[in-house]
């Protein structure tokens, strides 16, 4: 005779099937953003040289407040940027319009080596202030930017060398092979992170109604918070896009970066270079 389940031992299968399916679902995220973070490319590692590393700069912001007679400073956690060109020792930078879009008093430039404050206190025993730190580094300005783009461009004089990327002319292909140099918030300076492009088309990006966005596309190359302005690169060691932003799934791991590219970027270029002639 056929014996048949009692709805107690039907209960335990359902919430043992249950607790799987959330282990599982929990379990990937983990793997996932894991993966991303901790993923390596042999063939990628020889391409990062020193001109490239040299190229990506750190910035921090620092936002004065006046009170009364009292002025004090507050500085912001930092975001990449990239070096694309200079002329007699100016150098001009790429990065995210977003991460200095809230009016900070000075744009401080830290280069590949350069140790942030905490860094070098914990380097040295010699102490010195934070303001005086930062003040020995050189100032950026904003000398064009584009919310359509979400881009800005950055100058800064600065006796020592830069390494300088060109643009690419394309932008990157899904599977193409990228990677991103960053310094994640609490993760890190100059993380490498190696993914591919994922998104089969460029995607919007930005408020939800689409208006006045340029299309973006996905990388499943590691970012976080921090990350916003660095550089995508391709194989060719050339900016492939500029990081904007990224997905983070309920338990906040990484699901992928999203990147302005090189063909948004070489029309946001054109029309800087064209305002220049007016």
């Amino acid at each position: 005779m056929e014996k048949r389940l009692s709805r107690k031992s039907k209960k335990t299968i359902s919430i043992v099937i249950s607790a799987v399916v959330c282990i599982s679902i929990i379990g990937s995220s983990f793997f996932y953003d894991y993966i991303c973070r901790t993923r390596k490319n042999v063939d990628f590692q020889e391409i990062i040289n020193h001109e490239v590393k040299s190229s990506t700069l750190y910035i921090i912001s620092e936002t004065a407040t006046i009170s009364g007679n009292d002025e004090s400073f507050s500085y912001g956690a930092g975001f990449g940027g990239v070096v694309f060109s200079e002329a007699d020792g100016v150098y001009y930078a790429l990065t995210a319009l977003h991460a200095v879009d809230n009016n900070p008093t000075h744009l401080y430039v830290l280069s590949y080596d350069d140790l942030t404050y905490n860094e070098r206190i914990a380097q040295q025993e010699q102490h010195i202030g934070l303001r005086d730190y930062y003040k020995t580094l050189p100032i950026a300005e904003v000398v064009y930017s584009d919310e359509e783009y979400d881009l800005a461009i950055l100058k800064f004089s600065c006796s020592d060398s830069f390494g300088i990327l060109n643009i690419a002319s394309n932008t990157p292909a899904f599977k193409d092979q990228v990677a991103i140099i960053s310094s994640p918030l609490n993760e890190g300076r100059n993380e490498i992170t190696y993914g591919s492009i994922i998104s089969k088309k460029p995607v919007k990006f930005g408020d939800t109604n689409g208006e006045n966005q340029r299309l973006v596309i996905k990388t499943s190359a590691y970012d976080n918070f921090g990350s916003s302005g660095s550089v995508l690169l391709n194989k060719q060691s050339e900016i492939a896009g500029i990081v904007l932003g990224g997905g983070r799934d309920i338990f906040d791991n990484f699901r992928y970066s999203l990147v302005m590219p090189a063909n948004e970027i070489n029309d946001f270029i054109t029309t800087w270079y064209s305002s220049k002639k007016q």
